[in-house]
């Protein structure tokens, strides 16, 4: 039986540990937030590299959510983006959301540390309980209980 505990992903063991492994040329960096202003994490797939800024690294590593999530976000382009461009919009042209990159980061990362395979037990905890199993901010535990409901 799957226990509330078996909810939070290891998302940095997997930066650190899992991805090494699985992509032989993958590296990932950390970067000041004089470097990166603004820009919590940047992924280029055609390189194989993530850096991350280094407050939202360390956050992650400590559990805050929001970094958590912005480093599982980063996994998913790193995975999804590799041999294409990114799909973004021309000033004017709109795309659909499917088909934007940032949108199937977004969906990857909510997928990952609160996973709708889990939804049985999910749909029975509040907010704040999901937020705190699957190691994410009350902001996407309540966004992705609301999916939850679809």
């Amino acid at each position: 039986m799957l226990k509330i505990h078996d909810l939070y992903f290891p998302v940095i063991e997997m930066l650190e540990f899992a991805l090494p492994q699985i992509l032989p040329n993958f590296s990932f960096e950390t970067a000041s937030e004089k470097e990166m202003g603004g820009t919590h994490g940047l992924t280029m797939p055609q390189d194989s590299l993530i850096i991350l800024r280094e407050d939202v690294y360390e956050g992650a590593h400590a559990g805050n959510g929001r970094d958590r999530m912005t480093v599982a976000h980063e996994i998913g382009h790193l995975l999804m983006h590799k041999n294409i461009a990114f799909a973004r919009a021309a000033p004017g042209v709109e795309i659909r959301a499917f088909e934007s990159s940032e949108w199937q980061a977004k969906c990857f990362s909510g997928e990952l540390l609160v996973p709708y395979s889990h939804s049985a037990l999910l749909r029975n905890m509040s907010v704040d309980e999901i937020a705190e199993a699957c190691g994410v901010s009350a902001h996407a535990a309540d966004y992705q209980k609301q999916l939850l409901k679809k």
